[in-house]
């Protein structure tokens, strides 16, 4: 079994980093247009972060049920007896 490589690591850095970040500023964006259309600022704006900040919780927990964790990439357990 062969372990995960600095470029593994990187690359799952790399999509947990768009799966948070997409859907955040997308939906504070979003709710601050949104904010400038209708006046009811700062409402919308803060209402879309945090729809956004769900949407990334749940992105992450996809994520990871996609993405299990190998015997490989899992830390080895010692054996010296505790």
């Amino acid at each position: 079994m062969s372990q995960l490589t600095p470029l593994d690591l990187i690359r799952i850095l790399g999509h947990v980093t768009l799966i948070l970040v997409i859907p955040m500023v997308g939906g504070t964006v979003l709710g601050l247009v949104l904010d400038a259309m209708l006046g009811t600022s700062p409402l919308l704006g803060v209402g879309g972060l945090v729809v956004g900040s769900l949407v990334a919780a749940l992105g992450i927990w996809l994520y990871i049920r996609a993405h299990p964790m190998t015997a490989s990439a899992r830390p080895e357990e010692q054996s010296d007896g505790r």
